[in-house]
């Protein structure tokens, strides 16, 4: 009998073969990082709106601000939550953000997220600010469908808080 020293190519192509399944079935689960990782931070978003929205809310209740319109240690506020604004949602959850109206040519790499905001059809509807990762330019477009992948504040009413919900089918 013969002493082997190696393999055999049949063992060579099995190790192969099998090696090859192995990766067709782990790859997809480490390609998408990036998305997951924009979903995740959206839905952070989400967790620190409803933070600072009760947080806001619980001062202007101590300091009978509760009428349609109002200001809450410099945060704009609606019936006692943060305003769907700049000057109230976004200052309340203290976002470095800038409008997504801002015009070309605009240094955006101090900021981490856009926003835009669309007003109420009537007086009385509630303004709605949507905000997305800097990283995803056009966010009027995401409202549309093309991009979602932002999360969504609609300002309290007089009868009910306000709305905040997330879009992450985008991301």
């Amino acid at each position: 009998m013969r002493n082997q020293k190696g393999f055999t190519l049949i063992e060579l192509i099995i190790v192969i073969v099998v090696l090859g399944i192995l990766a067709v079935t782990a790859a997809p689960q480490f390609i998408n990082f990036s998305s997951d990782a924009r979903t995740s931070t959206v839905k952070g978003l989400k967790g620190a709106l409803q933070g600072a929205s009760q947080t806001i809310y619980a001062r202007a209740a101590i300091d009978n601000e509760l009428g349609s319109t109002g200001s809450v240690n410099g945060v704009d506020t609606v019936y006692g939550y943060p305003a769907a604004s700049q000057a109230g949602v976004v200052a309340a959850a203290q976002l470095e953000a800038i409008t997504s109206a801002a015009g070309a040519g605009t240094d955006t790499s101090q900021y981490d997220w856009t926003f835009t905001i669309e007003a109420g059809a009537t007086a009385t509807d509630p303004d709605v600010i949507y905000i997305s990762p800097i990283d995803i330019v056009d966010l009027p477009a995401t409202l549309d469908g093309s991009n979602n992948c932002f999360a969504s504040y609609t300002e309290a009413t007089e009868t009910e808080g306000p709305a905040i919900s997330v879009n992450s089918s985008g991301c």
